[in-house]
Parts: C-alpha cells; structure tokens; sequence
C-alpha cells in the first residue's frame, strides 16, 4: 500500500515523498522508501538501490529513519525531533523542528541543524514550548538512541 509521508517545515515549506506502508499499528507506522539516485547525508553516502525505513510513533517527540544499503547493510539511523504527528490510512504527517541526531553503526552520535534551532528561535519561529522540546528530546536521543534503533530494527521483517 503506497503512503504519503508529509514533512512539515516551521518556514511554511512543505516535504511529501511517496512510500511504501511496511507496518502499521495503530500508534506506528513503518514506511519504506527506495533511493533510486545516490545522496549524501550526515556525512554517508546512501547509495541508489538503497532503502529508508521511516518509523513515525503516534506519541513520540521523534522520528526515526533507518538507512541501509542495496545488500541490507545498515549505513546510519537519524533521529528528528518533531510534533503534531498524524496517522492516517493514506498519509502520515508531522512538523519537524530542525534538530536531527544521527547514529552511525560503531555507535558514534552526531547532531545535525543546532545552528538552525537557534536561528529560528531568535526569528521567532520556534515558541518557548518548541524549543523545550528540542532540548528534551536532545537529551533522551543522545541518551537512548541506539536502544530506539534496536526497537525499530526488531520491528521489520
């Protein structure tokens, strides 16, 4: 079944990226999305024939994707705070707020956009709430993520 992911910027711009719904339960949805062209993030490079694994809790103050390549070997994980995430049966939505951490497989943590949580707040784009957030969820991510990764990995088939 084809799922639309919605990724929701705090600027107005609006991200949505066609999947496939691998799991659905009804606090999670699991999303596959296949690379057809080579990309570099986070310092990797994901390449074509690569897939994203995209775990989208109901209640969680992150996302998770889970990058691995053509033969299934993991490339890194990234973890992005966000809010206002929604499941539905044709779409998942959510809005991201900038901070990303990404967790490599020798279990190196890197962050990823704290100069834009910072741009953004002295713009007044983030609210107070927002950025207590961040901050929270900074903490639990740099604290348990490699412990989320292992969820999430159990999770696929």
């Amino acid at each position: 079944m084809n799922v639309t992911e919605i990724k929701r910027h705090l600027d107005g711009r609006v991200e949505r990226f066609e999947c496939r719904l691998t799991l659905r339960l009804p606090h999670l949805a699991v999303l596959r999305f296949d690379h057809a062209q080579a990309r570099r993030a986070g310092g990797v490079t994901i390449p074509a024939g690569s897939r994203t694994f995209g775990f989208v809790w109901r209640r969680r103050p992150y996302v998770l994707y889970r990058f691995v390549g053509p033969g299934g070997d993991l490339i890194a994980c990234r973890l992005d705070v966000v809010e206002g995430v929604r499941l539905a049966d044709d779409e998942v939505s959510y809005v991201d707020l900038l901070l990303d951490v990404w967790l490599y497989p020798d279990g190196a943590l890197r962050l990823e956009d704290e100069d834009e949580v910072v741009a953004y707040a002295r713009r007044g784009l983030l609210s107070p709430a927002q950025q207590a957030r961040i901050e929270a969820t900074k903490t639990l991510l740099l604290r348990r993520a490699s412990a989320i990764a292992r969820e999430a990995a159990h999770l696929l088939p």
